[in-house]
């Protein structure tokens, strides 16, 4: 009981000192930029790239639905999209604040419960979930952190460098690649035993994926300072460095640490105004979908309960 315990609370406590220690660093940071710098990144963008950034974003969050599509897919279900749709907004506007365990995973378990779908069953959906992610992530991430090798500065140190990152990577998406092809046995995980996806449909997989993350590498670099040019390569290269590094911390949303990477991996390149474009971009992919994501929860329960209480009637 006591390892299971120690077990239970190793990820959270590893996650809040990561998130301590990320704040901290952003604190130091921010505290060599001026006000004028600051203000300089918040106007320096002109507001046509917020427009376009912002329905990217939107954008965006539409193709996250194919992440549910798919792995209904895997599971050989079919639910009608426009709850697809609905419980994919929900899941992905609040995990990505809260992370997955927290609000991502509670919302798929309420409402797919809800449509027939055994615990099980949502168990495997989420893991695919979180592997159909992970194969963008692997194939673009490594292909981009081998050929743009950036560098942190300094004060921050890592292990490895980025293009080691990027190798390792790349090594996890051949090895996904090759498991798909070749392995037919399904994994025991527990009670549940998996088998490896069908390659198209891990090609789909890592197509949808890298799709995604290209599309918000994109409305950042449109929310950058229009007065400091910087290649659109460099971008992407800090922005997936950014996203392994936050998603391998535990820290629900990245908070702190996302910000960290990309103002250490920008902020010579850009200047100290990136600090102010950072900020954009969470406050765009972040808290704005947050904001109709719990309004649209509210509004459904609500609406769920009336009608209910009609049924009952």
């Amino acid at each position: 009981m006591a390892k299971i315990n120690l077990r239970t609370l190793a990820g959270p406590a590893l996650a809040l000192v990561l998130f301590t220690l990320a704040v901290r660093l952003l604190i130091h940071e921010a505290s060599s930029i001026t006000w004028e710098q600051f203000q300089t990144g918040l106007t320096g963008v002109p507001p046509i790239y917020l427009g376009f950034a912002a329905f990217l974003i939107a954008l965006n969050y539409g193709l996250l639905i194919s992440y549910d599509l798919l792995a209904l897919r895997y599971l050989c279900r079919s639910i009608p999209l426009r709850r697809v749709a609905l419980v994919s907004f929900l899941g992905f506007t609040l995990g990505n604040n809260f992370g997955t365990f927290l609000a991502g995973a509670p919302i798929r378990f309420r409402f797919y419960s809800r449509w027939g779908l055994s615990p099980s069953q949502i168990v495997v959906l989420i893991s695919v979930l979180g592997l159909t992610f992970w194969s963008g992530l692997w194939f673009l991430g490594g292909t981009v952190l081998v050929l743009v090798p950036i560098q942190l500065p300094p004060p921050y140190t890592l292990p490895f460098g980025m293009r080691t990152l990027g190798i390792i990577l790349l090594s996890l998406a051949i090895g996904y690649l090759l498991v798909c092809v070749f392995w037919r046995k399904p994994w025991p995980i527990g009670k549940l035993h998996l088998r490896p996806p069908e390659p198209g449909l891990m090609a789909v997989q890592a197509s949808v994926a890298a799709v995604d993350l290209l599309i918000s590498a994109t409305a950042l670099y449109l929310v950058l300072p229009s007065t400091s040019p910087v290649p659109f390569a460099l971008v992407l290269a800090a922005y997936l460095a950014a996203i392994a590094i936050s998603l391998i911390s535990q820290v629900p949303g990245g908070l702190g640490v996302l910000e960290v990477i990309l103002l250490a991996l920008l902020k010579e390149s850009v200047g100290d105004s990136v600090l102010a474009s950072v900020l954009i971009f969470r406050t765009l992919y972040y808290i704005i979908p947050l904001m109709f994501g719990m309004a649209t929860l509210v509004i459904h329960e609500i609406y769920g309960g009336a009608v209910e209480a009609r049924q009952a009637r």
